[in-house]
């Protein structure tokens, strides 16, 4: 982290941790670790990255994480940057970030003592189940004595084909509730692992819930003030974190063309001379610099208090979206080369399409967005209605 401000709130702790995760996370690595050429990490892998020390970096050491924080998240996530695929990242955070907060802020201790010493020591891979196949098509928990009958499908689900514990949106009750299912309960199928442009380095898929009975005690998470503050918490520090991974796209990127057009001629003078280039260069290091002001804004809200769900919708959509048009236009500054698959930009196009989606599309950011200047907005009007 190359930022002043975190970087000074780095420890040795932080800086230690860096050295190794670079060390560590390299395309080399990716490809040892993959099940097929191109294909998602083995399953394997993640007891590997529990002995290492990746796993748990951010959750508090009373739970039995390293108590890095999110700062450590960072550290991680920018080693991670170095293998070329966004795809371990992404499944990272959901297995760190989103299951590990899922239990470390659990109600009942029994929850967080059964599961995640499993998470942490690479055992049992987490996924987080949120998109229904549509808004007609609810996944419902329905109670049955002491257990509830889950049933619905899920599309997109990152670690969904290998991950043995799933994190379920569902209606219980009428209100929005997490279930915790284990993945070898009857009822409980893999129905299609998707065949993805980018992030492929981890699995994507539809999993069905199929009259799943599920112990009445597995629900992390419930309808409620509560809920929604710990809903948003987890689900900012996913966005959060997918900014910072596009951030770090756009930030290789910006080395990579500035490079490569300084030194490809076109017309007697390099291609960052012409001055439609060289105005769209200036863009992208504008954006670069904006993205990072976001970014520790975004880290100083998470970390310090402060509203965060609107202002870091905003920060992934922004993030993201410069990302995607310098890897655009960078792919045109190739010329031939940025239509090739090795092509440097192209491969971090097809990153950032999968980044697009993860943790919320571009739209629901910035509807997320749009309510909240609209909410404000009433709140202003009531505001001077009252001095009036």
């Amino acid at each position: 982290m190359s930022n002043s401000i975190l970087s000074a709130r780095m420890t040795d702790a932080h800086r230690e941790l860096g050295e190794r995760a670079r060390a560590y996370f390299t395309p080399r690595w990716l490809e040892q670790w993959r099940a097929a050429p191109g294909g998602p990490l083995r399953k394997d892998v993640w007891p590997e990255l529990a002995e290492r020390g990746f796993l748990g970096v951010s959750l508090p050491r009373e739970h039995g994480g390293q108590g890095l924080g999110l700062l450590g998240a960072l550290v991680v996530g920018e080693a991670l940057a170095q293998v070329g695929d966004s795809g371990v990242a992404l499944g990272m955070h959901v297995h760190n970030e989103v299951a590990g907060e899922w239990l470390t802020s659990a109600a009942d201790p029994t929850l967080r003592e059964r599961y995640l010493p499993k998470l942490l020591s690479g055992e049992l891979l987490a996924c987080q189940c949120d998109t229904d196949p549509s808004a007609q098509e609810p996944t419902t928990a329905v109670r049955d004595g002491d257990r509830l009958i889950l049933r619905g499908q899920k599309k997109f689900v990152v670690n969904g084909a290998q991950a043995d514990l799933c994190f379920v949106s569902a209606r219980l009750d009428g209100q929005p509730a997490v279930v915790v299912v284990e993945k070898d309960a009857p009822g409980v199928r893999v129905t299609h692992a998707y065949d993805k442009l980018g992030t492929r380095s981890i699995d994507s898929a539809l999993l069905e819930f199929d009259d799943v009975e599920v112990p009445a005690d597995r629900v992390v998470a419930r309808s409620g003030v509560s809920q929604l503050m710990r809903w948003n918490r987890v689900m900012s520090r996913m966005r959060f974190l997918i900014a910072v991974d596009a951030w770090l796209i756009h930030r290789m990127l910006l080395t990579h063309i500035v490079d490569y057009s300084t030194n490809r001629e076109l017309g007697g003078r390099a291609l960052s001379a012409w001055p439609i280039n060289a105005h769209a260069l200036a863009r992208a290091r504008a954006d670069q610099e904006l993205m990072e002001a976001g970014i520790t804004d975004g880290y100083l809200r998470l970390t310090e208090g402060g509203s965060t769900v609107p202002e870091i919708a905003e920060l992934k959509w922004f993030c993201v979206e410069r990302a995607t048009e310098l890897a655009s236009l960078s792919t045109d500054l190739e010329g031939g080369a940025g239509y090739m698959w090795d092509s440097v930009a192209l491969r971090a196009h097809a990153q950032l399409r999968g980044l697009r989606m993860s943790g919320g599309s571009q739209t629901t950011m910035l509807t997320i967005a749009n309510h909240s200047m609209a909410c404000r907005a009433e709140l202003g009007d009531q505001d001077r209605a009252g001095v009036a």
